[in-house]
């Protein structure tokens, strides 16, 4: 225990415990002395050495990184402003340009007046010169002339003149943080695994994953060529084998289930009820990774079925497909902006982010893969490919939190990257310690589930 005891303690307190008198281990600790200083002076300092040296550049890291993110804040405050005096000169446009027709239409009637005027007191005059010379019908018809000069129709003039308005938009705090974006400590997105759930489902690499409800999900290991799904209830821990080849697995809103079929180039749709349909075809192509989408419809991965998968010829096709539940193509994306730059290889897994992003698992190798993010509009936004670039990464799965925040499983380093909404690497949420090569990930509400190459699912309660 490292203490100075009395006798009375060293026979209660201590009694199973290894004590000595203090004149017994100073004499053991004198004889040690040199040897014991020796080992401080050689090892301990010097390791508090570098832990000195680790806290200088942690500090100028924290430095870096706080000037890092300052600058970002500057440059969205710049372009906040900068959209501000867009919108801003866009109104003043509009009022100056409304002030400016408005005008023109008052000039031209004030013209019409003036020349009325005139005209008004000539006759005028002219009547009170020649009423009495004048025939009875000349006077009436002079008269109806007068009468019809005198009246001045509906103009801007008598409407009231400018009737463009500005009406204040509503400032408050809230809006204005929504607008200017937040700070947060990446502290406070964190893991902590759930024993209970956690277990060995097989013993082969777990490719399919996805909730169906709190307690239920499919599950997909690798058998022999193909990929067959079971419905596994974690409550009771019940297994339903479904015979059914499976790529991909999504859960539609209404509680279907889509599911991509290789073999047969199709996506085939498990009902509540627990019949089996194909939904459409998907041939000549075949269909791989399947998710629901935020505006309706489904986002499939598809590839042709040339050999050597990572070569691609003038004819090869690799795509995200975004379809109506009958199949209906509604949009493709294929290409980046300049309609020639593919933006897959091979396209494996498929999610839509809370923000509408689409991101995509592409496969660039038999051992490589990157994380390809689109806007819904199909514009590219960024590619992540490991925290090192450098060095071979394979990510194998994705999903989204309520945040957009985006959490990928990399097999090789054993790791859940936590990347933001546009990509970029925050921290990694899990480890080696924790996970071992995560093949599969989905997360259900505030639980996490993660499949591994050798048939476990571990389980985490997810706090964002």
């Amino acid at each position: 225990c490292g203490e100075f005891i009395c006798s009375k303690c060293a026979k209660t307190e201590h009694k199973d415990h290894d004590w000595n008198t203090i004149t017994s281990a100073a004499s053991l600790r004198r004889r040690q002395l040199k040897e014991y200083l020796c080992t401080i002076r050689e090892t301990n300092v010097k390791e508090m050495d570098k832990k000195i040296q680790n806290a200088a550049k942690q500090t100028e890291a924290n430095q870096i990184q706080c000037d890092f993110e300052v600058s970002k804040l500057q440059k969205h405050y710049d372009r906040v402003i900068s959209k501000l005096n867009e919108l801003k000169m866009s109104h003043e446009k509009t009022m100056r340009d409304n002030l400016r027709s408005n005008n023109f239409e008052t000039s031209k009637e004030k013209v019409d007046l003036e020349m009325k005027k005139k005209q008004v007191l000539k006759l005028v005059k002219f009547l009170e010169e020649r009423h009495s010379t004048m025939s009875d019908f000349s006077l009436m018809d002079n008269l109806r002339n007068l009468a019809s000069l005198t009246l001045i129709r509906d103009c801007n003039i008598q409407r009231g003149g400018l009737l463009l308005r500005y009406r204040e938009g509503i400032i408050d705090e809230g809006s204005l943080e929504f607008l200017m974006g937040q700070t947060f400590d990446l502290d406070s997105i964190a893991v902590e695994v759930i024993e209970k759930k956690s277990f060995q489902y097989g013993y082969k690499p777990i490719y399919v994953l996805e909730a169906i409800t709190e307690d239920t999900y499919i599950v997909g290991e690798l058998a022999s060529e193909y990929m067959y799904i079971e419905r596994v209830n974690l409550r009771n821990k019940e297994r339903e084998k479904l015979n059914l080849n499976v790529n991909g697995v999504c859960v539609a809103e209404n509680g279907d289930v889509y599911f991509t079929n290789e073999r047969s180039k199709s996506i085939e749709r498990l009902g509540t009820t627990g019949s089996v349909s194909t939904a459409f075809s998907t041939g000549p192509l075949i269909p791989e990774g399947i998710c629901y989408s935020n505006e309706g419809g489904l986002l499939v991965t598809l590839r042709d079925s040339e050999r050597d998968r990572y070569q691609l010829g003038p004819r090869s096709r690799r795509l995200v497909r975004h379809v109506t539940p009958n199949g209906d193509v509604i949009r493709e994306y294929e290409y980046n902006a300049d309609g020639r730059t593919r933006l897959f290889i091979v396209p494996y897994k498929v999610r839509q982010n809370f923000n509408t992003d689409i991101c995509v698992v592409n496969w660039t190798s038999g051992d490589t893969s990157e994380l390809v993010i689109l806007t819904f509009s199909g514009a590219l936004r960024s590619v992540y490919r490991g925290q090192d670039p450098t060095k071979i990464c394979l990510l194998s799965d994705v999903v989204c939190d309520s945040h957009c925040n985006l959490l990928v499983s990399d097999v090789t380093y054993s790791s859940i990257h936590l990347l933001g909404p546009d990509g970029e690497f925050m921290k990694f949420l899990l480890t080696e310690k924790e996970v071992q090569h995560p093949m599969s990930v989905v997360l259900y509400k505030s639980t996490l589930w993660v499949g591994d190459i050798d048939g476990r699912l571990a389980v985490f309660n997810y706090k964002s």
